[in-house]
């Protein structure tokens, strides 16, 4: 057996010992059986990729609209971050209200993505 071979067997042998589910399906990248953690995420042991398993469409547009809403928001957070820089180090009024502008249009953004997400949660826990 090579050495990436026990090494997986490893992680997979730690992470039922973790309290992690083997699943019937596998990877698609790697073939190796997935793992669902007590997380409820999915993992692949080998190659680390996550999944999300569905059962029907409207399951899978509901889990792909999560996604690019949390997406969406981790890209709103970073150009945060770098606003957050460029306004400690602006000097001029004119350039604190260019900031402030581009940071209030993030701050709706994400703002909206919070409403879309709580309102398609509602509508999942009446269903």
């Amino acid at each position: 057996m090579a050495g990436e071979d026990k090494a997986v067997l490893a992680k997979m042998a730690s992470m039922l010992k973790s309290g992690a589910t083997m699943l019937d399906k596998l990877c698609p990248y790697c073939g190796v059986p997935l793992f669902r953690l007590k997380s409820g995420e999915v993992l692949c042991p080998k190659c680390g990729q996550r999944f999300v398993i569905v059962a029907s469409d409207e399951e899978e547009i509901r889990a792909r609209s999560a996604l690019a809403l949390r997406s969406l928001e981790q890209a709103v957070v970073e150009r945060l971050e770098l606003l957050r820089e460029e306004l400690s180090k602006a000097l001029s009024p004119s350039d604190i209200y260019e900031v402030g502008k581009a940071v209030m249009v993030l701050l709706q953004i994400l703002e909206a993505s919070y409403r879309v997400k709580s309102l398609a949660e509602h509508q999942a826990s009446k269903s």
